[in-house]
């Protein structure tokens, strides 16, 4: 029988230590930890770390050794090794004071390519559609970021072209489908392909950049993402029909930017497709902008005509769907149960036919890019001069300067506005405040523009997503808010009064025999004397006392048995399984506690108002 050697087999062979991974690679730790964010390998945890680093306690962190067997034949890797050997070659010819070959060395640097790694972690594009979450959100976050000695404004500059270049599509294949605005950002989530793709934008403050943070790091998977998204893009326009990259104007991007800036053409270029265009001219006279929203505009009657010929039926049915009446004793959660039908032609031209003024003190890229997502157009106060922005925003609609500003059709049926006072009011234009697009778009109908005027103090901006816990929002809509407070009122009195009894258990039955013998001859003689007149009040007070008393003894003797039942079942339990229970016992509190008291805030505001 062959003897088997120490550590060969098991915990031992199956992982191997960072120190051990960077010497059989010859790498250094920085390009180590970049092979592993390209690569998608990350640490592991053995479940006996004693037996995985051969009998040693010391803190370790742990690779698979099939994935560092894998890292070995990665091309990226000779290229790290290449660039070692060129920064070497590059010193020395520097330190000789020899420029001309510097220079020569410079131009022909090793650089790689992460195409391939691409490929091989995503085999399909839906593999690398449900991963895009992250890329996004850290593709938005640089797109802000200022151009420090660590970032570059190379790096910031490619990834605010990459999000335009998203946004544009997203909007002018109307993707979108949920946005929340919270502290932290605008969280947007759109669907394509059958996958919900949801991302976080940072506001547009300059940020602090922080220093405790290893910006190596993440400009390691910056680098992928970019790669990533680039992939992404290139498949969805092409799909889509559309020439990518798209083409810019330099004279927007210099202005305003947004995706006005951006010109979406069609790959047979027949045609170019400006939905995702806001009317956002920085000058009077815009011909050019005029003529290529009317052709647009021509373009898309006639597709929607040809498309809504034979579909009229279906959607007079999706609309009548959509509108559930709210009958007698109905409950309103049934009605905020259904879902929103993003799918239907309504709720992605949810804005169409209206434009939007937007004030200086919106932020333009959050409202325009919700607004044109659902087909809607935008005037933007900033995009203009002051004279001519005073015109857009005081004059009326039938005006001469107004027309010469606006393309033909066109009038401004809404402006949006974060002022508390509006001195003058158009007449015929309806003023809001920013979230009644949000809470439109959530709820997939236009809400009550009252409820949102300005100054008005605003309803609860919910998140579309729901609670994490088991507080539902939800249940207070805007049409039945006292019914639900008076129903959760009397459930939370119910809840009270069960406590309160809870508590007065011990000191009735603690006060039971001084009750009984404290009781003098005056009060029975009083009973007494009631019974024989045949005071039915005296009785049934007495009855529904005495029923109470057993309901609560029928309660306590239940608690009692459910408690023993516990315990004995814990008993039963084994340590890690007694521990584990007890963590979702907690884990469960937690949750009620939150939820009773989110409820109680909610039933204290309602009450204010």
């Amino acid at each position: 029988m062959k003897i088997k050697k120490k550590y060969s087999t098991g915990a031992s062979r199956n992982y191997i230590t960072r120190t051990q991974a960077i010497r059989k690679l010859q790498v250094s730790l920085a390009d180590f930890r970049r092979l592993c964010i390209f690569k998608g390998i990350y640490p592991r945890e053995p479940r006996n770390k004693r037996k995985a680093n051969k009998g040693s306690t010391t803190p370790t962190t742990f690779y698979y050794y099939k994935d560092i067997q894998y890292l070995l034949h990665e091309p990226v890797l000779q290229k790290f090794r290449d660039h070692k050997t060129f920064a070497k070659k590059l010193t020395r010819a520097l330190g000789r004071g020899d420029v001309g070959d510097a220079k020569r060395l410079d131009d022909n640097r090793p650089k790689y390519r992460l195409d391939h790694i691409v490929k091989e972690r995503y085999p399909t594009f839906i593999d690398a559609l449900r991963d895009i979450d992250d890329a996004l959100s850290l593709l938005f976050l640089f797109s802000t970021m200022p151009a420090t000695d660590v970032i570059s404004q190379r790096v910031t500059e490619t990834a605010e072209q990459l999000c335009n270049q998203w946004m544009a599509f997203v909007s002018n294949q109307r993707l979108l489908r949920k946005v929340f605005v919270s502290i932290k950002g605008i969280y947007y989530q759109c669907e394509i392909k059958g996958q919900e793709i949801t991302w976080v934008v940072p506001f547009k403050f300059t940020p602090n950049v922080p220093t405790d943070v290893d910006f190596r790091i993440m400009l390691t998977f910056l680098e992928f993402y970019t790669t990533l998204i680039r992939f992404v893009l290139f498949k969805l326009y092409t799909e889509a029909g559309y020439v990518y990259p798209p083409r810019a104007d330099p004279e927007k991007i210099k202005g305003i930017g947004g995706l006005s800036a951006f010109l979406l053409e069609s790959v047979n270029a027949k045609s170019f497709d400006s939905r995702p265009l806001a009317i956002k001219q920085g000058t009077v006279s815009a011909t050019d902008v005029n003529e290529a929203i009317k052709d647009a505009a021509n373009a898309e009657e006639e597709a929607d005509g040809e498309a809504d010929n034979g579909s009229d039926e279906i959607a007079n049915e999706q609309q009548l769907d959509a509108f559930v009446p709210i009958e007698n004793g109905a409950e309103t959660g049934d009605v905020l149960a259904q879902p929103v039908d993003t799918d239907s032609t309504q709720f992605k031209n949810l804005f169409s036919g209206f434009t939007f003024f937007i004030g200086r003190e919106v932020p333009v890229e959050l409202a325009e890019f919700v607004i044109v997502s659902f087909g809607g157009r935008v005037i933007s106060e900033s995009a203009y001069d002051d004279a001519l922005a005073k015109i857009l925003e005081s004059d009326a609609t039938e005006s001469y300067a107004l027309k010469s500003l606006l393309p033909e059709g066109v009038t401004i049926t809404h402006q949006i506005v974060d002022r508390p006072v509006i001195r003058s009011k158009v007449a015929g234009r309806v003023y809001i405040q920013p979230q009644w697009i949000f809470d439109s778009v959530n709820k997939g109908e236009l809400l009550p523009v009252i409820d949102y005027a300005p100054g008005a103090e605003l309803p609860p901006h919910l998140s579309p997503w729901g609670d994490s816990g088991t507080y539902n929002p939800e249940e207070y809509s805007f049409g039945g808010r006292a019914e639900n407070a008076e129903e959760e009122e009397e459930e939370n009195s119910e809840d009270e009064e069960d406590a309160a009894e809870e508590e007065e258990e011990a000191e009735l039955a603690a006060d039971a025999a001084e009750d009984a013998m404290d009781t003098s001859d005056d009060e029975y003689q009083k009973q007494l004397e009631a019974e024989l007149k045949g005071d039915s009040v005296a009785v049934q007070s007495e009855e529904k006392k005495s029923k109470k008393a057993e309901k609560r003894l029928e309660n306590k003797k239940k608690r009692a048995l459910e408690d023993e039942d516990k315990e004995l079942r814990k008993m039963m339990m084994s340590n890690k399984q007694r521990k584990l229970y007890e963590k979702m016992q907690y884990g469960i509190k937690q949750q009620d506690d939150r939820s009773k008291a989110l409820s109680k805030k909610r039933r204290t505001i309602e009450k204010e108002k």
